[in-house]
């Protein structure tokens, strides 16, 4: 994407809210690869820069470089 840094955090969310829900992490750098990899489908949501903290767990410091990359969620069970 234009004018965005190659190291802007990038999630996708698979199927959201479902419960076969499952969110890739990466950066604009390598999360092309991570979604062929992971074999990301649609319905998905991509997430652009670092509101993505937010979709990871345990968060990472916003001083931190994010070092979570790859498959971070997979719900195999809706959370009610």
């Amino acid at each position: 994407m234009a004018n965005y840094p190659s190291n802007t955090p990038v999630g996708i969310i698979q199927d959201a809210g479902c419960p076969t829900q499952r969110t890739v992490v990466g950066t604009m750098e390598t999360i092309g690869d991570l979604a062929e990899e992971y074999q990301v489908k649609a319905p998905s949501t991509i997430v652009v820069g670092e509101v993505v903290r937010v979709l990871l767990e345990d968060g990472a410091d916003e001083n931190q470089e994010m070092q979570i990359t790859g498959l971070v969620q997979n719900m195999t069970s809706a959370a009610f």
